[in-house]
């Protein structure tokens, strides 16, 4: 096995076969996106392995991480001084602790991000006339965002918040 640096990411792979692969951007800090790992790969330590390999190689270098599976290898590591976390990260911690606390009967998933911006489908069996509206300020409570408006949709509702700092 071994960690291969592609275009916007850095890869495990075994042979030509990608097992599990980190997204990142890169100018004067490296940004750690997110880790994803190939569906018949899951489960045997290939995301850990690779974290763990990305962050060697990255040793020196001025790294940001906005993944929270990133982020729990650092913390078992006790390494979270070395890291600068992004306020992406903690979107996507509330999005998770969210689906936590509101499934099965709402959930959330992180669409797309900009710098400023972020769009998050939310989908479920929920009543449109219980509240569903709070939804989308009790995702963003620990945010420093503001909800700029929602379209709708058969399947729920893409809100857009704008946040008063970048992101990443």
């Amino acid at each position: 096995m071994e960690v291969v640096k592609e275009k916007g990411k850095f890869v495990l792979k075994e042979g030509e076969k990608p097992l599990s692969w980190i997204v990142f951007e890169e100018n004067d800090e490296v940004h750690l996106i997110e880790t994803v790992t190939a569906e018949e790969a899951k489960g045997k330590g290939y995301a850990s392995k690779l974290v763990e390999e990305v962050l060697n190689m990255l040793e020196g270098r001025k790294v940001k991480i906005s993944c929270p599976y990133i982020k729990s290898r650092i913390e078992k590591k006790g390494l979270e001084g070395k890291y600068k976390y992004t306020p992406l990260l903690k979107l996507k911690e509330e999005i998770e602790k969210f689906n936590k606390y509101r499934s099965p009967e709402a959930h959330a998933e992180l669409l797309e991000f900009e710098k400023r911006k972020a769009k998050v489908l939310f989908t479920g069996p929920f009543c449109v006339s219980c509240g569903v509206y709070d939804y989308f300020e009790d995702l963003i409570v620990d945010l420093n965002a503001k909800v700029e408006g929602f379209e709708e949709f058969e399947e729920g509702f893409v809100v857009t918040y704008v946040f008063n700092e970048d992101l990443y």
